[in-house]
């Protein structure tokens, strides 16, 4: 009996290797796209829950398993478009194999605790659930499973009396090691993600840094213009107001680059107040009305401090200059730089590109 209860565990544990290693790895292997990590979750769940029809516990005469725990979990963490599924496939298979408890091993070992737990996934998320939760849930879903014994089997007191502690135990038992389990996956994931993103993205800001900048608009081979954006008198408003003050302006302005044209805008953080942009447009004229449409939505828009204070205007200056595929990203900084120098130099808050930029100088 021991021997069968830690099969079952170890069924458990393995179909979570399994579905953690598909999530953890699913950056790395091209092949895994949503929609097939999607059906990988629920395929996992559904054999492995197959997987304890053949391995049951035998206590006297009776026969049980922990088939409840994995889809059950599923329902709880995914919700009804991957428990479903899931659900239909190890009922599905538990139909096939026949036998005088089919029909209660379908209903009260799956359906039930699954709807049970899809109304569970409906008022909190697992990520909220704490031990005290889990040990409640999974005593209904036990409850469910096991107490129609009392009515459906000669002798059913007698009998669910028997098999009672045997079964909540190794039923709590498989339960807790894979919500422990889960949580950590859960925990470790966030984490990856946050690494993730900030190996990629400005802390303050949350803009592209430099390098995905570079990587992410050396993917793109559609015509390209570069702009060089800087906020006009940034180290007044950080000496006036403060630094936090200043950081505030920053983030509200990335967050006006960042949603300001996102299908034709990629947008990244060159440095203090200084902002970097590439445009995917056919011609210049399209990426100086783009721009001019930003700098005006900047002129415009009203800035508050950290105390809810509002802010004098804020303008930018802007240079910009083509860039395409037979052209280094560092030869259309430099030139897009230089603009930006005369935009400064001549009245700032303006945008100046080639032919602006030869009639400044």
């Amino acid at each position: 009996m021991v021997q069968s209860v830690l099969s079952n565990i170890c069924i458990l544990l393995l179909v979570h290797l399994c579905i953690q290693t598909i999530y953890f790895r699913r950056s790395d292997w091209a092949f895994l796209t949503p929609k097939r990590v999607k059906w990988l979750h629920i395929l996992f769940v559904s054999f492995g829950t197959v997987a304890m029809f053949y391995t049951p516990i035998f206590l006297g005469d009776y026969r049980f398993d922990l088939r409840t725990i994995p889809v059950a979990f599923l329902a709880l963490l995914q919700g009804p478009s991957y428990a479903i599924p899931a659900l239909v496939i190890a009922s599905g298979w538990r139909w096939a194999l026949g036998g005088s408890g089919v029909v209660p091993g379908i209903v009260f070992g799956l359906v039930l605790p699954t709807s049970l737990a899809l109304f569970f996934h409906r008022l909190s998320a697992i990520k909220r659930f704490s031990y005290a939760h889990m040990f409640l849930a999974f005593s209904a879903f036990w409850l469910l499973s096991d107490l129609p014994i009392v009515f459906l089997v000669p002798e059913g007191w007698e009998a669910f009396k028997q098999i009672a502690p045997i079964r909540f135990f190794s039923f709590h038992l498989g339960a807790a090691l894979l919500f422990f389990f889960v949580r950590l996956a859960i925990h470790h994931v966030q984490l990856v993600q946050k690494l993730r993103f900030y190996a990629d993205h400005d802390p303050l800001t949350h803009l592209y840094n430099m390098r995905k900048f570079v990587e992410v608009v050396n993917e793109q081979r559609t015509p390209r213009y570069l702009a060089m954006i800087d906020v006009d008198f940034f180290k007044h408003v950080n000496d006036t107001y403060g630094h936090q003050n200043g950081d505030e302006v920053l983030k509200t302005l990335a967050q006006m680059i960042r949603t300001f044209a996102p299908d034709r805008m990629v947008a990244g953080r060159y440095g203090g107040e200084e902002f970097i942009a590439c445009l995917s447009v056919e011609k210049e004229a399209e990426a100086v009305e783009l721009l001019n449409r930003l700098r005006t939505a900047i002129e415009r828009r009203t800035f508050f401090t950290i105390d809810g204070q509002p802010l004098p205007p804020i303008t930018v200056s802007i240079g910009v200059a083509p860039f395409n595929c037979s052209n280094r990203i560092e030869k259309a900084i430099e030139q897009a730089d230089q603009y930006l120098y005369i935009a400064k130099q001549t009245g700032r808050n303006k945008v100046v590109w080639g032919e602006v930029a030869d009639q400044l100088k």
